[in-house]
């Protein structure tokens, strides 16, 4: 592709070209990194909180945690957490192990707001590229007095109509991840608040049994 023509297209966009590139640039940078971070984050969650299981079940706390080294995700780092804190009560456990799922909410949301806001403002700078673009071809034909240069007045709605189609083309992807990414944290939000309660019955059932066998 030559660079040499899509920056000429850009220009003939008018004076909103730049900040319409700037926004594509932002939007295409958060996707690849919110692509990256969920691709790094995606294990077998089913099969690792499966495992946890059954070495807390058997006692083997330091197995447990020597199993959790290395992994990456949400759940994870609420199972390493969770064997961490043990020892304390079930609604203390809840307290600190939601304390850590808001946290990786957060993770997950980051930069998200960006790609909402570049999906709102570009429709918004296309469309003022085509009102500048418009008016200046009016400029054009008020002063010529009936002698307008026809190339002036199509370069002036050329801008228009560049601005509005840039304006779109850059909005309708970046709704459109906006929108996956979204989708993505709720439904891990979800399985994270299901295995949560999963994680504090099995380590509150460990602490059930050790209570149970050291006053025997």
């Amino acid at each position: 592709m030559n660079l040499s023509r899509i920056w000429s297209f850009f220009s003939l966009g008018g004076p909103m070209s730049i900040p319409l590139l700037l926004a594509s640039v932002f939007s295409f940078a958060v996707i690849i990194e919110k692509a990256i971070f969920f691709a790094r984050h995606k294990n077998n969650n089913f099969r690792l909180i499966k495992r946890i299981e059954i070495l807390v079940e058997e006692g083997d706390i330091l197995s447990a945690l020597n199993e959790l080294k290395g992994k990456k995700g949400p759940n994870a780092k609420l199972l390493s957490t969770a064997l961490a804190h043990n020892s304390e009560n079930p609604a203390r456990l809840r307290e600190v192990l939601q304390a850590v799922g808001e946290n990786e909410i957060k993770k997950m949301e980051k930069h998200l707001p960006i790609l909402d806001v570049v999906a709102m403002i570009s429709p918004l700078l296309g469309l003022l590229g085509t009102v500048i673009g418009i008016i200046s071809s009016f400029n054009i034909l008020g002063t010529a007095a009936g002698a307008a240069n026809p190339a002036q007045i199509s370069s002036g709605i050329a801008a228009a109509l560049i601005s509005t189609a840039m304006g779109l083309i850059i909005a309708i992807p970046t709704a459109v991840f906006y929108s996956y990414f979204s989708h993505k944290v709720e439904k891990k939000a979800h399985e994270m608040n299901l295995n949560m309660v999963e994680i504090i019955d099995v380590v509150g059932n460990n602490r059930g049994e050790d209570n149970v066998q050291n006053y025997s």
